[in-house]
This record gives structure tokens, C-alpha cells and sequence, in this order.
């Protein structure tokens, strides 16, 4: 067995791996290029918007795409078709809303909104001083996985050509 396998089934918590083009297994949180990253979760629970920002993290809803949509203080934008891996799902950018409440203050600090508790006990958020692009894919053997592509906003859209590089690679399969 390759040794990344194990890491990335593990990570990813389903009997599937991201496999790349090459042959390589690469983490799952593979970061590449200058200030930018990709990322793979299947998102099981996430923080519940609220006023102060104290976290509360709740099951994640089924439909996850229009979550992000309802967030009071995330705004998106309309979602679009995309494939990754021959899955079909939706991709859209997501930024922190000008508005939050004073005082807010989530896990993240004062200036981002906490939005995902990974299985390992990880928290996924949005800064203002990045730009995300999310694809939400329905039905990966069953399950809602979401692809991350993000980086620091001023070099954001220099990074998402090497990004959908990366993302052009993926295979899915059964472990």
C-alpha cells in the first residue's frame, strides 16, 4: 500500500482516495504554488452562526451548498456547475460579510468566521483577508465532499489557474 494512502483515507474519513494523474496520493490538504492553497473535507458538523461569535457546533445541514448561502455573515456568490474527479457539483466564492456584529469574536479571532469542526478537531474559517472558492460535491460514494481552493486575496486570482491544475488530476476510487 502506498504510504500516503492510509493518511488520506484516514483524513477524508470514506474508503476513498484522491489519487492524482501520476500516481501519487498526495495529503489531503495538499497546498501548492505562492500563497494558496486546495483542500478536500467532508464536512460532518459546522459552527452556528451567532451574534458574538461563541462557538456552537451543530450537525451540518444535507443541503450544505444553501448553508452557506442562509450564513448571515458569509456572503457568496451564485453557485455554478463544476466537475472535479468526473463528480458534478457546484462551485461558488465565499467572503466574510462587511457587517459583523460588534464585538464578534469566533475560535478563529475578531477578523474571519468560524465555519467547519473537522473530525480531527480542526477549525475551517473565512478571514477577510482571504478569498475562497468552495466546490461542494454531492455524491462521492455517498458523500458531500467539499474542495477548497483559497489564498491571501491580493494574489488569488494568479493562483487559481495552478490550483485547477491540481484539481484536473484527481481520481476517485475505493480504497
Amino acid at each position: 500500500m502506498h504510504p500516503r494512502r492510509r493518511t488520506v483515507r484516514r483524513a477524508l474519513g470514506l474508503g476513498l482516495l484522491v489519487e492524482h494523474t501520476d500516481g501519487s496520493f498526495r495529503p489531503l490538504a495538499y497546498h501548492t504554488g505562492r500563497g494558496g492553497g486546495v483542500g478536500f473535507v467532508v464536512t460532518r458538523r459546522v459552527y452556528k452562526p451567532s451574534k458574538t461569535g461563541t462557538p456552537n457546533v451543530v450537525e451540518a445541514p444535507k443541503d450544505l451548498v444553501g448553508w452557506y448561502q442562509r450564513h448571515p455573515y458569509l456572503r457568496t456568490t451564485d453557485p455554478k456547475p463544476a466537475t472535479v474527479g468526473g463528480i458534478e457539483g457546484v462551485r461558488f466564492d465565499l467572503a466574510v460579510a462587511e457587517d459583523l456584529p460588534e464585538g464578534y469574536r469566533g475560535v478563529c479571532g475578531t477578523e474571519c468566521v468560524d465555519i467547519v469542526k473537522v473530525a480531527d478537531g480542526r477549525v475551517l474559517w473565512q478571514t477577510r483577508f482571504e478569498r475562497t472558492r468552495l466546490i461542494v460535491l454531492k455524491d462521492v460514494e455517498g458523500e458531500t465532499v467539499t474542495v477548497s481552493i483559497h489564498g491571501q486575496a491580493n494574489g488569488f486570482d494568479e493562483f487559481t489557474p495552478e490550483a485547477q491544475k491540481v484539481l484536473d488530476t484527481v481520481k476517485w476510487r475505493r480504497s
